[in-house]
């Protein structure tokens, strides 16, 4: 990526992050998704899934994909120990 593309992303998830802030609930939904993938606890493969059910199935087919994935690490995570 460019530096400038690099600062427009960095801008527009600073943007989300206010907006979630302010109480935005689609904001929060998003940040709440990136903070997901960038813990480690949503692929990226999982991610474009959580899209594709959103095209598909709608908002709460999204929420229960997204709860199943996001538990997923923290139950093999808990088996391991």
């Amino acid at each position: 990526m460019s530096i400038e593309s690099d600062r427009n992303i960095v801008e527009q998830y600073n943007a989300m992050c206010r907006r979630a802030e302010e109480g935005d609930p689609s904001a929060r939904a998003v940040k709440f998704i990136i903070d997901a993938v960038l813990e480690d606890k949503l692929a990226i493969d999982q991610l474009r899934m959580i899209s594709n059910a959103n095209k598909k199935d709608g908002p709460m087919a999204v929420h229960e994909l997204f709860v199943t994935f996001y538990k997923q690490p923290q139950q093999e995570g808990a088996a391991a120990i």
